[in-house]
């Protein structure tokens, strides 16, 4: 999706003379709702790596807010539990001249590290992207309504508020399952207290809360702290259309969940997250 012109989250970007970027992260609450939440909150996770990316990406002069953009992969490990949320941070661009990827470090106030994350994505270059998205979103003939779907309790899927719930409850057939759905009302503010997004459809923030919600019930535990994950974009996941969450591999011993996002029949993400049980401390 298109950035914003102005930087927001990230500010006071130091550029270095061989592309590293350091700068510093807002702690307003009131403008970034979701810093309300423990740090390794995977909402809190994938938004800070979409605005850090972007932001040091147009800082470093290799981000073009002209064109449209998707972030097609993205892998996270948390710090130590005792961290707080990240103040300070540094980006770089890794990998190939073929194949760049951005890496991101977080701090917190005691100096301690938050997050390390790094991606890759796409410019859509030579599409017209708004007529091929409007096609697609055409296919959704009737977009069904939240108040519609039969949603998980909130204490199962390990979010504080009934409205917080994406998912079903687990189906379990020759391998566990849920559907879900987001919509354009219930998955973006005012209606959902955190998430923010394109509102084109649903954004890297709602497959990784997704992920953990399915982790949740999956488990069977009420309270789970996501350490480290990682997420493949194959399509986009439409707004108002019901997906399913397949499990592909449950390690007890290693404390990881595997998953897969299909809609219409097609392979849309593939989720991999590994937890400890137990809630975050701070």
């Amino acid at each position: 999706m298109r950035a914003p012109a102005k930087n927001q989250f990230t500010h006071s970007h130091v550029v270095g003379g061989d592309g590293p970027v350091a700068f510093e992260c807002s702690s307003d609450i009131a403008k970034w709702p979701w810093l309300a939440l423990h740090p390794f909150d995977p909402i809190v996770v994938q938004t800070i790596n979409y605005w850090a990316s972007v932001e040091t990406g147009e800082a470093r002069g290799t981000f073009d807010p002209t064109k449209w953009s998707a972030l097609v992969q993205t892998e996270w490990e948390c710090g130590a539990d005792s961290a707080g949320h990240a103040v300070r941070g540094v980006s770089d661009v890794v990998g190939t001249e073929a194949e760049p990827r951005f890496e991101l470090k977080f701090y917190d106030a005691s100096d301690a590290l938050v997050y390390r994350m790094s991606g890759k994505g796409v410019v859509f270059q030579n599409r017209d992207f708004e007529g091929w998205r409007a096609k697609a979103k055409q296919k959704i003939t009737e977009p069904m309504d939240a108040a519609d779907f039969d949603y998980a309790p909130c204490a199962s899927v390990g979010v504080a508020t009934q409205k917080e719930s994406f998912v079903s409850p687990l189906i379990n057939g020759a391998a566990p399952s849920a559907h879900a759905l987001i919509t354009a009302s219930n998955g973006f503010i005012p209606d959902h207290p955190y998430h923010s997004g394109s509102g084109d459809h649903v954004n890297a923030n709602h497959l990784a809360d997704i992920g953990n919600q399915f982790a949740h019930l999956v488990t069977g535990w009420p309270a789970l702290t996501i350490t480290s994950g990682e997420i493949s974009f194959n399509r986009y996941v439409e707004l108002g259309q019901i997906f399913t969450v397949n499990l592909i591999e449950h390690d007890t011993e290693g404390e990881t969940v595997a998953m897969e996002v299909h809609q219409a029949d097609r392979l849309c993400s593939q989720i991999k997250l590994t937890y400890r049980i137990g809630e975050q401390s701070g």
